[in-house]
């Protein structure tokens, strides 16, 4: 008898995932001169898996992941080709770390985000060396220091290792 309730349950659960295969689609969408200008997965005709969205001039512009149309997971984002920021997205809206490139590549901001907004510490780069510190707090600055020095000066506890959370 435990051996039939148990097929019965497995047989259930085939079904209830067939059934979620069955309502994802592919889509490729178009400008009317027949341009690709986004691709992905939908489920019940919302965004929900893995895009990929391009400029006019058919260079790649940003790529990541939805679940039910809101972005999700770590994203890139392009200009003109060049990657531009990378981050985290939970509902749709910047959380957790960002970094932000400048034309050459290089980081040039490495941000923590909470709710969409700045939340935390954004450390700014030059020529690969960090060279300033600011302190945000839903998206408030609260301070900037111009060194490395000062930042450590007036929060005596940090330790660098604590930016990497």
């Amino acid at each position: 008898m435990k051996a039939f309730g148990l097929l019965l349950i497995l047989s259930a659960n085939l079904l209830t995932a067939s059934s979620i295969e069955i309502d994802k689609e592919y889509v490729k969408k178009y400008t009317a001169s027949g341009q690709l200008i986004m691709e992905g997965w939908t489920a019940q005709g919302q965004k929900d898996g893995y895009w990929k969205f391009y400029d006019r001039n058919g260079k790649l512009e940003s790529r990541g992941h939805f679940s039910r149309n809101l972005k999700t997971g770590y994203w890139y984002e392009y200009k003109q080709g060049k990657l531009i920021q990378e981050g985290h997205y939970r509902n749709g809206k910047a959380t957790n770390w960002w970094t932000f490139h400048n034309k050459s590549g290089f980081q040039k901001v490495k941000m923590q985000y909470r709710h969409g907004k700045p939340h935390g510490y954004a450390m700014h780069y030059k020529r690969s060396r960090l060279s300033m510190v600011s302190e945000y707090k839903d998206g408030k600055l609260l301070g900037q220091w111009d060194s490395v020095r000062s930042f450590k000066k007036d929060h005596p506890d940090f330790s660098m290792s604590d930016l990497s959370r």
